[in-house]
């Protein structure tokens, strides 16, 4: 939608195509007597030297990333049937903490970070084989954030921080008052709704968990400005918040960007970046392209939790102008 209303705008018209099961992720845009079909995106695909498999399969981004000499984590690939040699990998070679996550998208369904032992290990394992035979493990960065570039054609750069779900304390009121506060924000949906990009915040185990390592409980009242976490990992599913922080970006990470885009010849991807800060420059901390993605969810720049939007849809029709038309 956010394209489409941006087309709009440039006198272009938008119709989802239906199927037998009802409307699809094809597309059907007619502008100056001209008819252009696409399906999530106007990715501009055909004028890439790559297929997007490249960039959809984790294993082939790493090989490809590698030879660009672009900072990944260490890991490798295995098959299901590979569950010891894994396990031997990971705890003899690598070492801990870890990450296993499916060569294949699962929009971080079936991903498990900061793996510490074999027994972790074992059932993250299992995690990732229930959705796809084919998995990834590498080495986890502690103290990092993912950091999510929007790149357009090579030149446009937007990025969001995802940050774990968590309240900020007043000093008067208590942890319970606090989610719920958060959650009652009409800009955040349940966890198993696609009404809206946030999400109310899961409280699990992992909750009770985090909390008791502070000696709180959701009764516990925090100080003033103090951040609380309440999950591990950055899901927007589990509650995480979106810090558009595209003003701060340093050069040098702007360059890593636009040439990231530029190797794998993408002229819309998504980029998962690890790292600690994205105002200091990444050959001065420990970081790690994570994947790309050649369909990326640009909604995250147009509704973050803070900052100002970017109007990724903006340069996405320029785009679509310009190799479409």
């Amino acid at each position: 939608m956010c394209f489409i209303e941006e087309l709009k705008k440039r006198g272009g018209l938008v119709q989802v195509l239906r199927g037998p099961a009802g409307y699809t992720s094809h597309f059907r845009a007619s502008i100056n007597e001209k008819i252009i079909r696409f399906e999530g995106l106007p990715i501009a695909q055909f004028a890439s030297k790559y297929h997007s498999s490249l960039a959809d399969n984790k294993e082939k981004t790493k090989h490809h990333l590698k030879k660009g000499n672009f900072p990944v984590a260490s890991g490798s690939s295995f098959g299901f049937w590979q569950k010891k040699k894994a396990m031997d990998y990971g705890t003899n070679i690598i070492g801990f903490p870890l990450v296993i996550k499916p060569r294949g998208g699962s929009v971080s369904r079936h991903v498990t970070t900061n793996i510490q032992n074999t027994e972790q290990l074992n059932k993250a394992i299992d995690v990732a084989t229930a959705y796809s035979p084919f998995y990834i493990l590498e080495q986890f960065i502690p103290d990092a954030f993912v950091f999510r570039a929007t790149v357009i054609d090579f030149d446009f750069v937007a990025c969001v921080k995802q940050v774990a779900a968590n309240v900020i304390g007043d000093g008067t009121s208590t942890i319970r008052a606090l989610i719920n506060k958060k959650n009652a924000d009409p800009k955040r949906s349940a966890s198993h709704e696609n009404s809206s990009i946030l999400h109310t915040i899961v409280e699990d185990e992992k909750t009770t968990k985090l909390l008791s390592v502070k000696g709180y409980t959701v009764d516990s009242i925090p100080k003033q400005d103090e951040i609380v976490f309440l999950q591990i990992d950055p899901f927007l599913k589990l509650g995480g918040d979106l810090m558009e922080l595209t003003p701060y970006i340093h050069p040098d990470n702007l360059r890593l960007f636009r040439n990231l885009a530029r190797f794998f010849d993408m002229r819309v991807v998504g980029i998962d970046f690890l790292a600690h800060d994205i105002t200091y420059p990444y050959t001065q901390q420990p970081c790690a392209v994570l994947e790309l993605n050649s369909a990326p969810c640009i909604e995250l720049h147009h509704y973050p939790s803070s900052g100002d939007p970017q109007n990724v849809a903006h340069a996405l029709v320029n785009l679509f102008f310009k190799y479409y038309l």
